[in-house]
Formats: structure tokens, sequence, C-alpha cells
């Protein structure tokens, strides 16, 4: 299956509210590790926002996908961007 990374950015103001759903949003991540869905995940140092790597048919689905999270539902991502990768090196290529 094709891989994706998905990067979210957030913004100051929902930091407070992310705080609020982070167990939800960690609950559901970890439904999705699980079933190897995503296959590694973690905020960005900065903690302007989290990259999530993805095993998937295709970008819909991807897209399809992300709109589960709590956090999405809860309108606390500022923008989100899916890029399908080509791992060639490491654990995670085909």
């Amino acid at each position: 299956m094709p891989v994706f990374v998905v990067e979210y950015t957030y913004s100051p103001e929902t930091s407070s509210g992310r705080d609020d759903h982070r167990t939800d949003h960690h609950a559901w991540l970890a439904e999705l590790v699980r079933r190897k869905v995503v296959l590694s995940s973690g905020p960005l140092a900065d903690h302007t926002g989290a990259q999530f790597i993805v095993d998937a048919a295709d970008e819909d689905t991807v897209t399809r996908l992300f709109t589960h999270d709590p956090f999405a539902q809860a309108n606390l991502v500022s923008k989100v961007l899916i890029n399908k990768w080509n791992p060639v090196i490491g654990e995670i290529r085909d």
C-alpha cells in the first residue's frame, strides 16, 4: 500500500482545546496504530503541529480517515497537508 505523510498545523489559540481533547486524540491514534494504518506519529518539536505516517490505499482514504480525529472534529487543526511518500531506505519502504 502507498504511504502518506500527514502534517497538521496548529494555531496558538487552539492550545487549550487540544489539551482538552488530547486523550481522545491519542486513543483514536492508538487504534489506528493497532490496525497498522498509522505507522508513526508525533508532535513537532516546536508544538506548532504534528506529523503522521499513514499506510492507506489513496489520498481520499487518508482524508476521510483524518476527519474522524477528535482534534479535527473540534476544529483544532488550522491546516492539513497530505503528501504521498516514497520511502526507499528504512523499515517503512515497500
